[in-house]
Formats: structure tokens, C-alpha cells, sequence
């Protein structure tokens, strides 16, 4: 597993000011080896990095980037799949604010999440909590414009 020195709002940082995001970009900022995998199809490659981590004790359980074949500097996205130490909904949403709730669970896991996002210059900005511990963060979503 690697081991980063930033910690997770560093790390969201650098990803977020390099965007559009793309492979190579996310191997260099987690430190971690990314690799395609058999997911990608005609329209969209997929490539999956982690688990590395952060110096608060947060870990990438796993980052999953989907970069469209026709369009990757619009229409690409990437979700991070968060544990470790606890990252607290209201440390968040202090953090970013305009965040507005835009998915919630439907009782079928508990495992699903109430998602908060904004949209961005240059795309979207989205954190996840899954009911199991919905005051913890889980996921973070950082999309292109087209996605």
C-alpha cells in the first residue's frame, strides 16, 4: 500500500486543479500504479488506482477513473472510495461550501449514500455518506463538464 504525506485535502487539491483528469495525471498524485481493466468498451476506457494512504490516517480504499473515448477533456469522471479515519460530514461541508444534497439511499444496502455536490467551472464536485456510517465520508466524485 502506499503512503502519501498529504493529507486528503492536499490530495483532492492536486486532482482537482489538473483537471480533466486522465490516467497518467491520477498515478502521479496518488503515487500508486493505475491500471485499465476490462471494463472499458467502445465509448469509455476505465482505469483503477489505490489503496494509498493519507498522512490523517485516511485511506483511497480505491480511485476508479472513467475517461470517454471521444470527448476526454469533457466527459470523464472519477470517484474515490474513502476509509480509514473518520472525515466528518460537517468538516466537509465547511470546507466546500454550496453543496446541495442530490441523491439519497433508497434502503436497499447499507451501504448506499446521500450524496452532496456542486457543480464547478470546469465540472462537478460530489461527497458521498453510505448509511453505515453516514457521518463519515465514503466517496468523492470529481466529473467533467459532460459527465
Amino acid at each position: 500500500m502506499t503512503e502519501l504525506t498529504l493529507d486528503l485535502w492536499a490530495v483532492l487539491s492536486l486532482l482537482v486543479g489538473q483537471a480533466p483528469l486522465d490516467a497518467p495525471k491520477l498515478a502521479y498524485t496518488l503515487q500508486s500504479p493505475v491500471v485499465q481493466r476490462d471494463i472499458h468498451n467502445a465509448w469509455t476506457d476505465g482505469f483503477f488506482g489505490g489503496p494509498v494512504t493519507l498522512a490523517d490516517g485516511v485511506r483511497i480504499e480505491e480511485a476508479f477513473l472513467r475517461v470517454s473515448r471521444r470527448d476526454p477533456s469533457n466527459a470523464w469522471g472519477l470517484v474515490l472510495k474513502i476509509g480509514g479515519s473518520c472525515v466528518p460530514r460537517a468538516e466537509v461541508l465547511r470546507r466546500h461550501e454550496g453543496l446541495a444534497i442530490t441523491g439519497h439511499p433508497r434502503g436497499a444496502s447499507l451501504n448506499e449514500e446521500t450524496h452532496w455536490s456542486r457543480p464547478t467551472p470546469w465540472g462537478k464536485l460530489g461527497f458521498g455518506f453510505a448509511e453505515r456510517r453516514e457521518d463519515c465520508l465514503s466517496s468523492i466524485l470529481i466529473a467533467g463538464p459532460a459527465w
